[in-house]
């Protein structure tokens, strides 16, 4: 069995016992399962825990009960964490399979149209494994095709190196490795790519110049006193000869608070071999882009809806916040390439408070072809919008312009 293929076991508390004899069976087959009763370890953290276990899944099983659908908790969640890691992959998508524990249970209505498995049924092990299976080779398939069709393959190692110490570090890194007949140099991104990831883990290794017997000692759980840092990645999006691919980072310092978590993202060019670091180097007009890609950005954010926890009511973020978080290039530095758009990925606290998770949004291509370089968009094989196209059909008010510089005077105001 693959064991790159990891499959999360979503389900309410109160469904443990019900939820067990699935992860036995499944685990007995030899598939790789994730249960939080199995795989956290005491001393982790396990809202960060559970949600890096989601983004690493190719399969979401949902255990549905009265139990987890007619009340809120941490199944709602990961229903929707799934749900958005579904959209913003185009690859290595994630599947979820419900399975029904009780018959009437009446499934959310943003998995409404998916199938799901009885779990009364006499044969209900087996349409688990065969879902699995089904899913599994859709996505194998997937995979083959994209690389078929974009004439570049890839595959990946694993990168680990610990050290007990005071405080002592664990480093982790998932590596891909590019090949292409068509773009021979395309291995060279996987040698820049483990430069950086590289890096960080020389960074957690500095802790050995400095460690603190008074304030850590060896009877702590040994996550509690140690640095951990971690780079995961899927499947790259590629457009036509533009190549990005996106790592999850997740780290935690010994001491602190609490993890946290962000990402870090990679941009080439397939032929010429050429990283582009900053987007704004590829508009003609760099200042009509960043309005553009402000009030595109904004809109979605301010238009999310969080679930109050207690009272259910609506929670938005703070638009002042998504504002300062949204004022300069350098905020969106964090860039993809999709089949569709640009899609801009936001690490906690950039434009919202850290209870709120990272963010996302998207600016489609109709949208921003026009202002890109020709040479840009002939790689991302949108050139075909900027023919005829109309230049951007609002102008620039001198309050947008000043509209970043504003929100940053805000923000130094509050820290005064």
């Amino acid at each position: 069995m693959e064991q790159e293929h990891l499959i999360f076991l979503s389900y309410s508390t109160p469904d443990r016992d019900e939820v067990l004899a699935f992860y036995e069976h499944l685990d007995s087959q030899g598939y790789n399962v994730w249960m939080d009763r199995h795989k956290l370890i005491g001393g982790q953290n396990w809202d960060l825990e559970i949600k890096r276990a989601l983004q690493k899944a190719a399969i979401i099983v949902v255990f549905l009960s009265h139990n987890s659908v007619d009340r809120r908790g941490y199944v709602q969640r990961e229903i929707k964490i799934a749900l958005e890691q579904k959209e913003a992959r185009l690859i290595d998508d994630i599947y979820l399979i419900p399975v029904l524990l009780d018959d009437d249970v009446a499934i959310p209505e943003q998995i409404s149209q998916i199938q799901g498995i009885g779990a009364n049924s006499e044969d209900r092990f087996s349409a688990l494994t065969n879902a699995i299976e089904h899913q599994l080779a859709k996505l194998g398939a997937q995979n083959e095709k994209a690389q078929i069709v974009s004439n570049v393959r890839w595959s990946f190692s694993h990168f680990e190196d610990t050290m007990e110490a005071l405080p002592g570090y664990d480093v982790r890194y998932r590596l891909i490795h590019l090949s292409s007949k068509e773009f021979p140099r395309v291995g060279e991104i996987t040698d820049i790519i483990r430069g950086e990831l590289q890096q960080g883990a020389s960074e957690c290794r500095k802790v050995l110049f400095n460690q603190s017997p008074d304030h850590h000692n060896f009877g702590e759980d040994r996550y509690r006193r140690q640095n951990s840092w971690e780079a995961d990645c899927g499947a790259p999006n590629i457009q036509g000869r533009m190549l990005s691919i996106s790592y999850s980072l997740y780290w935690y310092y010994a001491g602190a608070a609490h993890p946290n978590s962000g990402f870090q993202t990679f941009n080439f060019s397939l032929n010429p071999l050429v990283r582009f670091e900053s987007l704004s180097e590829m508009f003609s007009n760099e200042e009509e882009a960043l309005v553009l890609i402000q009030r595109e950005c904004r809109k979605q954010l301010l238009a999310i809806n969080f679930a109050e926890e207690e009272e259910g009511d609506p929670v938005t973020l703070d638009e002042e916040w998504v504002k300062s978080g949204t004022a300069e290039w350098e905020q969106f530095s964090h860039f993809l390439f999709s089949e569709n758009g640009i899609e801009f990925l936001f690490q906690p606290y950039e434009v919202a408070a850290y209870v709120f998770g990272p963010q996302s949004a998207s600016v489609g291509y109709e949208r921003i072809a026009p202002l890109l370089r020709s040479e840009i968009a002939s790689l991302l094989d949108v050139q075909y919008l900027q023919n005829g196209a109309k230049p951007w059909p609002f102008p620039i008010s001198k309050e947008e312009k000043e509209d970043g510089a504003a929100a940053n005077d805000q923000d130094a105001a509050k820290e005064a």
